[in-house]
């Protein structure tokens, strides 16, 4: 893990001095932060909030995924 956050950072160093290169003078962008979940996907989220997923079958589990990817495509 700490070998991946190395090779991360040398990673994004990199690409930050490529960049000035590239443009000199240009404001450096910040990375963006992205989501894993979309907007779309909140009721899929909120479905398996309520489930007790402890106590399904195995059926009903198999059922409960089929309509949660029916809900985000």
């Amino acid at each position: 893990m700490v070998r991946a956050r190395e090779v991360l950072a040398e990673h994004e160093s990199s690409e930050r001095r490529l960049s000035s290169h590239l443009t000199p003078g240009a404001e450096p962008e910040r990375p963006t932060q992205l989501t894993i979940f979309t907007p779309l996907s909140q009721p899929v989220l909120e479905k398996l909030r309520e489930v007790d997923l402890n106590r399904l079958t195995p059926l009903e589990a198999l059922n409960l995924l089929a309509e949660l990817k029916r809900q985000i495509e």
